[in-house]
């Protein structure tokens, strides 16, 4: 059995040896614990070695975005740590490769995936080479681990596009060119990439960054422009003998894109701070950006010379360009400062939208040199933006388990889950941890966490969780550096129960306690896009009566455990009316930038709140002509088998998820131009058109049911009331 010193001085110096765990049981009872679905994985070998020798592995899901037409797009990670003989330091600037990308369909029984093309992404519109040093000899003899999507951020664009920034290019400094052995260099890149999302496509955008990025963070701004900030160019290596100012720090210019035009605009002086790696960012709903003093760390060795300034929590006025400081936020009950590794998510924004809070948990504490255990720690920061941005910091109750990057997600109604993680930083000692696969659920009510069931794998660095649009969670992720920088070996798995050495390219589906609460309430009828400050009717049939609360959620884009634009926000009920409910949309862009959202109906139960499956919609823009058919269909697929599965629905001998014509709808597809937001607004799923002869064709009438029951009547009341 082969073993490496590095791997023995890593277990030796672990304070104790942590045993191995299997899996915890699934409880009887999943409405009190969730369930986890069994792992299930694209077909075909996990790894297998291409012509020319390199071993190419199905992708793990280290990135995912959830596509408004319905399916997951995910790619990999750190792919070519398999081909590592010796030590990963030395040889990854050689081995590593271009990862590669899936798109995977959820929405029918059996799991599907297909390739998006070209694979890995396409050549970026801007390489490596910009920052080689002078002088110092280089081997870049591969050309295929120059554009890796790796260590890139991504936005979904208001017209359907998803925009990817930065990313990683592999090269050995000092090397020599024949000789795969030397420093290995992760230079970050100036691309910018478009995944056309109709036609499940990579292409290079038409402007490129002024400066490299390897872990940059966007944030999508009111006014539909998106904010760059952070990332590093050289993380091996921060010296630019060209601009060297900027040595020694990560990249502090933030720069602006403009979605139209596909450029980038490099800002002024006065909007650069020294942020770390994908720095924790959100939008305020006063539409200013929440720096919530978190990101990344690379412990004990550090990134930056001004490190100390990430303690403190800030907020960015895109107005005046300019940066504020807020405070320093609580970790934990008595220290103060920098969380290292742990998610932030934003809670439920509620009207009039002027307090925003924000979830931080897990991780470790402290920039350089940091700490190496997971804490169980858990902060909640509250910006009020009616006071000036006034900051407020405590500590919530504790996690149930320490972990270290773990991934957060928040559902929509209301609580934050916490998936996956270690027990210990696996980038300060790549594989001496230990999985920590048990889920938590975090009540806003109450500020405490609850341990939920555990999942079925181990997934510690590179793991991902995103809500999906019915309300579960796809989990997923684990591509993990080799064991102690060496190669990759599972010696340590096997004797003391640490973490897997090798990626996963599996996921699961958790199902969070709220879906097993009884009968979910059903969205019959509504809006597909919804403009600012205007009202909408959402018709949900028998549960009107027991409609809590609507929230819209942003579709999801996460990498690294952060999502810039991640939202959820409560609409207000302003009217009910027997079979329906009528919200109050956003206010403004501030509260929701334009963009693609889910719909939920959160319902009363004696157990909590239930939510339905939701509805694709777009607010503050029109829904992209060429991802209509896509949603209609999914809208009414999902229908039909919510009406199919409720036996309330089949009363009096009628079947409502026949087809039928509906005679009350708003308007036809006919009438609606896809420049008018307010004319989109007449586009009902129920009037959708689906090319005849198509094996959808007939599904679009299933929405059609309720309201043929109700006929014109229906029509007629719903006018009255207008």
């Amino acid at each position: 059995m082969r073993t490496t010193a590095g791997l023995l001085a890593l277990l030796l110096a672990s304070s104790a040896a942590p045993a191995l765990l299997a899996p915890a049981a699934q409880a009887a009872d999943p409405a009190v614990t969730g369930s986890f679905s069994q792992p299930f994985e694209e077909a075909g070998p996990k790894c297998a070695k291409d012509a020319a020798g390199h071993t190419i592995c199905k992708p793990a899901g280290v990135s995912a975005v959830a596509l408004p037409d319905g399916t997951v797009l995910y790619w990999d990670g750190l792919e070519g740590m398999e081909d590592v003989r010796y030590n990963t330091v030395l040889e990854i600037g050689d081995t590593a490769q271009d990862d590669l990308s899936r798109v995977l369909d959820l929405r029918r029984a059996t799991p599907t995936w297909s390739k998006p093309q070209p694979n890995t992404g396409g050549t970026p519109n801007a390489g490596v080479g910009d920052e080689y040093l002078p002088g110092v000899p280089h081997n870049n003899d591969r050309t295929d681990n120059d554009g890796d999507l790796f260590c890139s951020d991504q936005v979904h664009l208001a017209d359907g596009r998803v925009l990817n920034v930065g990313g990683t290019g592999y090269y050995l400094e000092p090397g020599v060119p024949g000789v795969p052995y030397g420093l290995s260099e992760l230079e970050g890149l100036k691309a910018s990439r478009i995944f056309d999302t109709a036609t499940h496509t990579w292409r290079a955008a038409k402007g490129h960054l002024s400066y490299g990025r390897w872990y940059p963070s966007l944030v999508t701004l009111p006014d539909g422009h998106v904010l760059v900030a952070s990332g590093v160019t050289k993380l091996i290596k921060p010296m630019y003998p060209s601009h060297p100012a900027d040595s020694g720090t990560n990249v502090k210019q933030t720069e602006t894109f403009d979605p139209r035009t596909e450029t980038w605009t490099a800002n002024p002086a006065s909007a650069s701070r020294s942020l770390p790696l994908f720095p924790r960012l959100h939008l305020l709903p006063d539409g200013k950006v929440y720096y919530d003093a978190a990101g990344q760390t690379f412990n004990p060795d550090g990134q930056s010379y001004d490190e100390a300034l990430w303690n403190t929590a800030a907020v960015y006025d895109p107005a005046t360009q300019t940066w504020r400081d807020l405070g320093l936020p609580a970790f934990g009950p008595v220290l103060k400062g920098f969380r290292g590794s742990g998610f932030s998510q934003q809670l439920t924004l509620r009207a009039p939208y002027t307090k925003a809070e924000f979830l931080s948990a897990g991780g470790v504490y402290g920039v350089t040199p940091g700490t190496y255990a997971g804490t169980d720690t858990s902060t909640l920061n509250t910006v009020d933006t009616a006071a000036g941005e006034a900051f407020t910091t405590e500590a919530t109750g504790t996690l149930n388990n320490e972990r270290w990057y773990s991934t957060g997600v928040t559902l929509p109604t209301g609580q934050v889950l916490a998936f996956s993680g270690a027990d210990r930083d696996e980038v300060v000692a790549p594989g001496s941890g230990t999985a920590v696969t048990q889920a938590e659920m975090y009540d806003p009510a109450t500020k405490t966490w609850t341990a939920l069931a555990s999942g079925h794998k181990g997934r510690t660095y590179h793991n991902t969780a995103i809500l999906l649009p019915d309300g579960r969670v796809l989990v997923g992720g684990h591509a993990p550096i080799n064991t102690g920088y060496a190669f990759p070996t599972n010696d340590g798995r096997a004797a003391l129960g640490l973490s897997d050495a090798f990626r996963d390219p599996s996921f699961e589906v958790f199902s969070p306690p709220n879906l097993f609460y009884g009968a979910r309430p059903v969205i019959r009828d509504y809006d597909w896009s919804q403009r600012y400050g205007s009202r909408t009717e959402i018709e949900v049939g028998r549960d009107a009566r027991d409609v809590a609360s609507v929230v819209l959620v942003r579709n999801p884009a996460l990498t690294h455990l952060i999502d810039g634009d991640q939202k959820v926000i409560e609409l207000p009920i302003t009217a009910r009316h027997g079979d329906s409910v009528t919200v109050a949309t956003p206010p403004s862009a501030n509260v929701a930038p334009a963009g693609p959202y889910w719909l939920f109906v959160n319902k009363r139960t004696a157990k909590g709140l239930t939510p339905s499956v939701s509805r694709q919609v777009y607010v503050g823009a029109p829904v992209p002509p060429a991802l209509r058919d896509d949603i209609a269909r999914n809208n009414a697929a999902a229908l039909r088998a919510e009406l199919r599965d409720d036996p309330r629905e089949r009363t009096d001998g009628r079947d409502l998820t026949s087809p039928r014509e509906r005679t009350s709808g708003r308007g036809t597809p006919a009438q609606v131009t896809a420049a008018s937001p307010a004319a989109d607004r007449s586009v009902r799923p129920a009037t959708r058109a689906v090319a005849a002869g198509s094996p959808s064709a007939r599904v679009p009438y299933a929405l059609l049911a309720l309201a043929a029951a109700a006929g014109v009547a229906t029509a007629r009341r719903r006018s009255a009331r207008r």
